[in-house]
């Protein structure tokens, strides 16, 4: 019996990490249940591994996001053990992901699969083989032993005035053009505008912020901040434009999060008519998941890198403006 087992098991086909973890995503995308989907879970974007004190990014940081946990701090089942912490029996790990080197022979057995990329070494070119690997995390309410997490307090920042912050930086540094008015909120490549209603006209300032920042991640998309032209779509509907909301809607999603600006369900309600282009967009190539979240955090990191850069010069602007008028 259990040779008939094994041998059904060989005989069905095998799924690979990209299409089991893109299939976990489709599905809550079509629960509702993806972390810019849910308003009130934005907090649970900001995963971090407490023995690192690294954040987990891209996939992982969604991944670990749909857990619903309100603890943001993971780690592996060795992490807590070297701490001197204890997985509860019976607690299961939550599955991320890792992309390793695969030796020659590991290359050779995966075939195509693994997938490649060329390397200059020594004068010869030699191909690499990478592949992702699954490996699990316990959060923090799974472990005993841990100190207790204290969670920010709501009044330690004006969430607002960080978000305002991020959206002035675009402008100033960049010269992104933000124009109120109309009916209509949309990134405008050819002009580099940004084009929001007025601030009246949404259910709740947090509506307004997650709607700029969504519209300001699509304005990386030009040359003069991350030149992706890739995310230039043929026409409205088309995967490319698809993956290119699904990334504005993570990137926003981010920002809400590391700026403290709850999304409202007005917002998410506002981009349910997506759902349908990114569930095919994603199953149509499953890299698509992991391309769109890769690049959103990069789009994340780079507007907030803006925004950390306004503040600094905002420290010795009284003097910058005091040498520009002598200048004159």
């Amino acid at each position: 019996m259990r040779a008939n087992d094994a041998a059904q098991e060989a005989a069905q086909p095998r799924i690979d990490v990209k299409s089991e973890i893109a299939r976990t995503l489709i599905d809550a995308m079509e629960r509702g249940d993806t972390p810019w989907q849910k308003p009130w879970k934005v907090q649970s974007l900001r995963p971090v591994n407490p023995t690192s004190g690294n954040g987990y990014r891209g996939i992982n940081r969604i991944l670990l996001a749909l857990s619903g946990r309100d603890d943001p701090r993971w780690m592996t089942y060795q992490q807590a053990q070297a701490n001197h912490w204890q997985v509860r029996r019976g607690e299961k790990g939550t599955q991320i992901v890792k992309l390793v080197e695969l030796s020659p022979r590991e290359a050779a057995q995966n075939g195509a699969d693994a997938g490649g990329q060329a390397a200059e070494q020594g004068g010869e070119e030699q191909r690499r083989a990478f592949a992702l690997r699954r490996y699990a995390v316990f959060n923090a309410q799974q472990i005993e032993g841990i100190p207790e997490w204290e969670a920010p307090s709501a009044l330690e920042f004006d969430s607002v005035e960080r978000a305002e912050a991020v959206m002035d930086a675009l402008q100033e540094q960049t010269g992104l053009l933000v124009v109120h008015g109309g009916a209509q909120a949309c990134y405008m490549p050819a002009l580099d505008e940004v084009r929001l209603p007025t601030k009246k006209s949404f259910h709740s300032v947090y509506d307004y912020y997650a709607t700029a920042l969504h519209e300001g991640a699509h304005s990386t998309l030009h040359a003069k901040r991350l030149d992706r032209k890739e995310a230039l779509a043929k026409k409205w509907g088309d995967e490319a434009y698809a993956v290119e909301e699904l990334r504005a809607e993570i990137c926003s999603a981010i920002l809400a999060a590391e700026t403290g600006v709850p999304m409202s369900q007005a917002h998410i309600d506002n981009h349910a008519a997506y759902l349908k282009h990114w569930v095919r967009a994603v199953a149509a190539d499953p890299m698509a998941i992991f391309s769109a979240a890769k690049d959103a955090e990069a789009m994340a990191t780079y507007m907030l890198g803006l925004e950390r850069q306004r503040t600094a010069l905002g420290e010795h602007r009284e003097w910058v403006d005091d040498y520009e008028r002598s200048m004159k």
